[in-house]
């Protein structure tokens, strides 16, 4: 697997028609990922994409600034995978122990020759993340 940017301030759709995103964020890094499930979704009657599969992490469920939308598209268009790491009474749950959970449908996303990993979100969660792919891969 090849690691490349853009880093910074700016996400690029890739060009080929079939590619699979694996989408991880936090908070409002899920602004980003909302913006290419919505181009995703507008293409559709094009065939064009593969798999969406979206892992967002947040306090509570209030914290879901743009899931609304997202959280009505089938599953068939969208595989989405919440964490929440403050319920009262409940274990904190972040994206990358999501991510474990789900290690089969990941680590055959992360073999796709034209799967796009993006990560958009609190700085924290990437050592997290990171380890997660080694534990899935």
């Amino acid at each position: 697997m090849r690691v490349v940017g853009p880093y910074g301030t700016s996400f690029l759709m890739p060009n080929h028609p079939g590619s699979s995103l694996l989408m991880i964020c936090t908070g409002t890094g899920s602004a980003p990922m909302r913006a290419m499930t919505e181009r995703r979704r507008r293409r559709a009657q094009l065939k064009e994409g593969g798999e969406l599969m979206l892992f967002f992490g947040a306090r509570s469920p209030g914290e879901l600034p743009y899931f609304g939308p997202l959280q009505k598209l089938p599953r068939e268009f969208i595989d989405n995978n919440l964490a929440f790491s403050r319920i009262p009474g409940k274990p904190k749950h972040y994206v990358q122990d999501l991510i474990r959970a789900r290690a089969a449908d990941v680590a055959r996303l992360l073999r796709g020759d034209h799967s796009y990993i993006y990560i958009c979100g609190l700085k924290g969660m990437e050592a997290g993340v990171d380890e997660a792919f080694r534990d899935v891969l």
